[in-house]
């Protein structure tokens, strides 16, 4: 009788076992909650996935339409101390200058190049010269060109400014000229006095 006694307790914790141990139901107990860790995640739920929290990626930038002028609308008026000559720059073009726009000066040049030279010390210090400039419809002052006459002559030399416009639109580019067919700017040649 002895061996029955053992016996019996072996028996009850086999059972217990193979109770725990027996086919899965696939719904807990009503009393039973399920961590995360029981919870199935290979049946779709019919909710949208959840979003990565790594920043995205950069989108690929959109060209802005962008136009050259190689003579820009431009006007002001010049002062002239002897051979030197001070221009102030101004756009002519459309203006207001459509929002979104960009216009930055590119380099100054003369037409014709034998009677004036550029020289920017005939412009006081104080005038902002005409070197990286970006118009735009919210920070727009003119700037300003200097010239030294360096030859006798009876035709004047127009300034040249080329420009380069970035836009919002093609048609915001294509409406920067307006009427005005490029520079109005013009250094006059006088009777050539030596500068020392």
């Amino acid at each position: 009788m002895n061996s029955w006694r053992t016996a019996a307790p072996i028996c009850v914790v086999l059972l217990t076992l193979l109770v725990g141990c027996g086919g899965s139901n696939d719904e807990a107990d009503p009393g039973t909650t399920l961590t995360p860790s029981e919870t199935s995640t290979t049946d779709p739920t019919g909710e949208p996935s959840v979003e990565p929290t790594d920043p995205e990626s950069t989108q690929a930038t959109r060209d802005k339409p962008s136009i050259q002028i190689a003579s820009a609308p431009i006007g002001g008026n010049v002062q002239t101390d002897g051979a030197d000559q001070c221009a102030e720059v101004n756009w002519l073009g459309r203006n207001p200058i459509p929002a979104g726009t960009t216009i930055q000066l590119g380099e100054a040049s003369l037409d014709p190049t034998d009677l004036f030279d550029l020289y920017q010390d005939a412009c006081d210090t104080d005038l902002r010269p005409c070197t990286e400039v970006m118009w735009q419809t919210t920070s727009f002052m003119p700037c300003y060109v200097g010239a030294r006459q360096v030859a006798r002559g009876d035709r004047a030399a127009k300034l040249m400014i080329a420009v380069t416009a970035t836009c919002e639109t093609e048609a915001d580019c294509r409406s920067l000229a307006g009427d005005v067919p490029g520079s109005q700017i013009s250094f006059a040649p006088g009777d050539l006095v030596s500068n020392g």
